[in-house]
């Protein structure tokens, strides 16, 4: 790493190499974003938002409850009121 001294020496003397080294920085800052995005993005994933297995969830400290999507019907549980109910008879002779 270069000290301020040092920079503010070149830039009198050869700004070409002043050019040169901001441009290898701006490359290398941009590589180490790219990896950084990738990290957390792999960092990000889960069970829920990706294939893999729940076994492999570090961060979750708690399992969430498994809700149901589906409405409580306004109808009773059984036969409605006005159906009609259909059933075998008895017979004496059963097969």
């Amino acid at each position: 790493m270069m000290k301020r001294e040092e920079i503010l020496a070149l830039c009198t003397s050869n700004p070409e190499v002043i050019a040169t080294y901001i441009e290898s920085l701006e490359s290398q800052i941009k590589q180490l974003s790219e990896k950084l995005q990738v990290l957390e993005s792999r960092l990000n994933q889960n069970s829920r938002n990706s294939s893999k297995p729940p076994s492999t969830d570090f961060f979750v400290k708690e399992k969430p409850n498994p809700k149901s999507l589906r409405k409580k019907s306004e109808k009773n549980p059984g036969g409605q009121e006005g159906h009609p109910g259909t059933t075998l008879k008895m017979v004496d002779n059963p097969d």
